[in-house]
């Protein structure tokens, strides 16, 4: 079997462990105000992380009424795991009432990519329950050490979830089978409580989603390949049923199992952040 006919994909909590290590909690005791500081975080806490060195505040989120979408109610059951989960083992997800922002990086894209990529937000948008609005094109190269935090880039808010293409010589971690890597960082709420994802990274190889968009039924498999990264943008391991798309290796399923929908259900089930 081909390179390409095969998808396999490092597990993204190893990829991205240097972003959580990012998303640490600093105290700050410093007189010099970190950046961020509002006059009113005086009365309310402010949890602060750490990038390149220095304390940053998170962000506050926007101001919200609810959900952005109702809740996906669970109708599967199947094999599934999450990637971060808290005390009690509940899954870590993205906050469902604000949307989740993506950029897009255009450069080295097949053609069709753009479709394809839309087309899979909308598969996991439907089965998580979780909104996405995409804020315009970046220019944001898809590193691995990436800032949780760019306000020259993006603003004071979190990072969008970076959608980007590439190949092995720029993105070492899509190296040999490996068609795609995804994942979010773990973040403090801004006033210290709760965790939730954010800044995802999510990065395709162009030789490898190029070689399948070429044959007769090649849309639907690089669509796979798509929806599979962003469940892990989302929330979602790897497991060890092949019946599910979220195994690490397959080549014949080109639509969410059961347990990959129980699964993004539940994600997309969290807490919203106050």
């Amino acid at each position: 079997m081909d390179r390409a006919a095969r998808r396999s994909r490092r597990r993204p909590g190893r990829t991205l462990g240097a972003l959580v290590l990012l998303a640490a909690v600093v105290a700050v005791t410093a007189l010099v105000l970190p950046e961020g500081w509002e006059p009113a975080d005086i009365l309310r806490p402010r949890a602060y992380v750490e990038i390149d060195g220095a304390a940053v505040a998170v962000p506050r989120p926007d101001p919200s009424s609810g959900r952005v979408l109702p809740p996906v109610p669970v109708t599967t059951a199947g094999s599934h795991a999450f990637l971060h989960t808290d005390e009690a083992g509940a899954p870590v997800g993205y906050d469902p009432c604000r949307p989740v922002r993506y950029a897009m990086r255009p450069d080295g894209a097949p053609q069709g990519g753009d479709q394809l990529v839309t087309d899979a937000i909308a598969i996991v948008s439907a089965a998580s329950g979780l909104a996405f609005i995409d804020v315009g094109p970046t220019d944001e190269p898809p590193a691995l050490g990436r800032a949780l935090i760019q306000p020259d880039r993006y603003g004071a808010a979190w990072a969008p979830v970076l959608v980007a293409w590439s190949d092995e010589t720029s993105v070492p971690e899509l190296a040999g089978q490996v068609a795609g890597v995804g994942g979010s960082a773990a973040v403090p709420g801004a006033s210290g409580q709760g965790t939730w994802l954010a800044a995802g990274r999510l990065v395709l190889d162009t030789p490898d989603l190029t070689a399948i968009l070429g044959r007769s039924d090649g849309y639907a498999q690089a669509r796979a390949i798509v929806v599979h990264e962003l469940a892990h943008v989302l929330g979602l391991d790897h497991v060890d049923d092949a019946t599910e798309l979220m195994h690490p290796m397959t080549s014949t399923r080109t639509d969410l199992g059961p347990g990959d929908l129980q699964g993004l259900a539940l994600v997309g089930q969290v807490a919203c952040e106050e």
